[in-house]
């Protein structure tokens, strides 16, 4: 591990991410009902899939604009706020530096616009999803 000395002025290594929020790394977040998904997300037109259990909306999120949520402040729902991907546990652990995080979002930020601009293909995205977000 290395020597984690992290300031309290230092910003989550979320912040600018938004690789969960944006259908990079989940496809759909649940909410525990209409109320969890608040009327900020409702006034962006996200509509529940109430046929699963339990609700779920489909990614991305219209609220992310340039990594963060548009929406912290007003209402997000509750699993937006207790989503831990991989990579961020580790780098609490101190298993993997913030430049190390940093790297490994840029790197799988800038494959998904490679991706969506179709020259990459699908499966090294997936490759680096797994990697360093989300394992299972």
């Amino acid at each position: 591990p290395y020597d984690r000395a992290v300031t309290a002025d230092e910003p989550s290594i979320c912040i600018g991410c938004g690789l969960c929020c944006d259908g990079t790394v989940l496809s759909h977040l649940a909410v525990s009902d209409e109320s969890d998904l608040g009327w900020p997300l409702r006034s962006l037109g996200v509509e529940l899939i109430v046929a699963a259990d339990p609700p779920v909306f489909a990614l991305p999120c219209p609220a992310v604009v340039d990594g963060a949520c548009s929406v912290y402040d007003l209402h997000r729902p509750h699993a937006c706020g207790r989503f831990v991907c991989d990579l961020l546990a580790a780098h609490e652990r101190g298993e993997v530096s913030r430049a190390g995080a940093l790297d490994a979002i840029a790197a799988t930020a800038a494959c998904r616009d490679r991706v969506r601009a179709g020259t990459e293909a699908p499966a090294a995205l997936d490759a680096l999803v797994r990697r360093h977000f989300r394992a299972g």
